[in-house]
């Protein structure tokens, strides 16, 4: 079962998270947002469910002597996608407490739209493996400005990302981003853009339980037919073929893989 999880003061920012889920890209792949009943209640559903997002009030009254409610939840379920979802909190000295381990922060009134909630679900489910993807990367890339490039690909391309977008985000220009490629040795950012999409659908089909072309609909691929055609170009296999050989941790490998075999011709 693929759930959201929530710790949430405010029954205003609880129906805007149900509205969210519900009405963004992330409909259909999540079966219910579940809103726990204090903070001890959501470290046993996140250790129930260690890869569903969780969004939490950092005002949420802490229990006990956790002073950060929030960190000791993370110590306790280190791979729970944490999201802080609420007014931010500051410190008896007034600095603005800054929670260790966030997926992301979404501030009620300033970057909580419906498109930014479902958005954030779909980024922050299963992180775990976007998290050791990135660090298969800081081991397998030729230079640290590779690893950070490529940290970047994964991060924008949940939804779709063209190498100008890419190159922007990254403080340069699509012709400089090509030619960093090649003297790195690396495929091209187009063909990094386009596996790194196959991964995303296939993580989120393992944690959503939903077939691949519903997630890559989900995900703004124009049809199944042209998720379909990226997987055979990149990958040589249909995407069944793909699930059946460990989907997004196969994907995942053939990325890594590809970062030492450049070319047009797809991994093995």
């Amino acid at each position: 079962m693929s759930l959201v999880l929530a710790l949430e003061l405010d029954s205003r920012l609880r129906r805007r998270l149900l509205v969210g889920v519900r009405a963004g890209a992330a409909h259909g792949l999540v079966d219910r947002v579940h809103f726990a009943s204090d903070w001890s209640d959501l470290v046993s559903l996140a250790l129930l469910h260690p890869d569903s997002p969780a969004f939490v009030d950092p005002s949420y009254p802490s229990e006990g002597r956790h002073r950060d409610p929030m960190a000791s939840l993370q110590r306790k379920v280190p791979g729970c996608p944490l999201v802080s979802y609420g007014k931010p909190v500051a410190d008896r000295t007034g600095s603005v407490v800054d929670n260790f381990g966030l997926v992301a922060r979404l501030t009620p009134g300033v970057n909580d739209s419906f498109v930014a909630i479902a958005t954030t679900v779909l980024k922050a489910a299963d992180h775990r493996s976007v998290r050791n993807l990135a660090q298969q990367f800081k081991r397998a890339a030729p230079v640290a400005a590779a690893a950070t490039m490529l940290e970047r690909v994964i991060r924008d391309t949940v939804f779709p990302c063209t190498v100008g977008a890419l190159a922007a985000n990254l403080g340069t220009s699509a012709t400089m981003l090509r030619r960093r490629c090649r003297a790195w040795g690396m495929p091209s950012p187009k063909k990094l853009l386009s596996l790194a999409r196959i991964y995303h659908v296939q993580r989120l089909a393992s944690w959503s339980g939903r077939p691949a072309g519903a997630v890559a609909l989900a995900l703004r691929y124009s049809g199944y037919a042209n998720y379909a055609r990226s997987v055979q170009r990149e990958l040589a296999c249909t995407s069944t073929q793909v699930r059946k050989r460990g989907g997004a941790a196969y994907v995942a490998e053939q990325l890594i893989a590809a970062l030492t075999t450049p070319g047009d011709s797809p991994p093995t």
